[in-house]
C-alpha cells in the first residue's frame, strides 16, 4: 500500500525531472520557469544546473536561476552567485547580491 508520503516523494520526483529537462528548452520563459519552480522545490540535485543556466543568454533566466540558488542555500552555488556580480544586466546582478545573502544565512545557521 502506498502512504500519502510515498505518493508526495513521486511527485516530487516527476516534478524534478520535469523542471530540470525545461531548463535546456528552446523557449526562455521555459527556461526561467523551470528555475523558478527549481528553487520553490529546494531540491540540491538542482543546484548544478542552475549552475549552468547562470550563464543562459536571457538574463530573465540568469535571473531565476540566481534566486532559485539562493532558496536551496547550497554552498556549491556561492561562486556562480559572486561571478553573477560581474553580469552585464543590472537585475541580475541585484537577485544574485539577495541570493547570495540568502544563501549565507542557510549556510551558517
Amino acid at each position: 500500500m502506498t502512504t500519502d508520503d510515498d505518493l508526495r516523494k513521486q511527485q516530487h520526483e516527476m516534478m524534478l525531472a520535469e523542471f530540470l529537462a525545461r531548463l535546456s528548452h528552446e523557449r526562455p520563459e521555459y527556461r526561467w520557469g523551470a528555475a523558478d519552480a527549481l528553487g520553490r522545490l529546494r531540491d540540491a540535485r538542482a543546484v548544478d544546473p542552475l549552475i549552468a543556466a547562470m550563464d543562459d543568454p536571457d538574463p530573465r533566466v540568469r535571473k531565476k536561476a540566481a534566486w532559485a540558488l539562493g532558496q536551496i542555500g547550497d554552498a556549491r552555488g556561492q561562486r556562480a552567485l559572486l561571478a553573477a556580480f560581474r553580469d552585464p544586466d543590472e537585475n541580475v546582478r541585484e537577485i544574485a547580491g539577495e541570493a547570495y545573502e540568502i544563501l549565507k544565512e542557510k549556510m551558517f545557521r
